[in-house]
């Protein structure tokens, strides 16, 4: 199964978002643009959102929760209108 973003479950890239103070870099440099520091880029960016996170989703979980979702939604609904 293919992975991906948790947050649209579409296509994802790596991270350009320090580590170290959050702000993202603009080139292939591995020195933070604002502390200055040498940094790490980790996580990753979400194509459809913009969305950062750290661990993509086997597309499989993210059916399961979007059903189990589904499912919340239509028993509140059930509750609030009786039907």
């Amino acid at each position: 199964m293919c992975e991906v973003s948790p947050c649209c479950g579409c296509n994802y890239e790596n991270s350009w978002i320090t580590d170290c103070c959050s702000v993202e870099i603009y080139s292939e440099s591995s020195k933070c643009p604002s502390c200055k520091e040498n940094t790490e880029c980790s996580g990753y960016i979400c194509n459809e959102c913009g969305n950062w996170f750290e661990y993509p989703e086997e597309s499989r979980e993210r059916e399961a929760r979007l059903y189990e979702n589904y499912l919340e939604e239509k028993a509140d609904a059930k509750r609030k209108y009786g039907e």
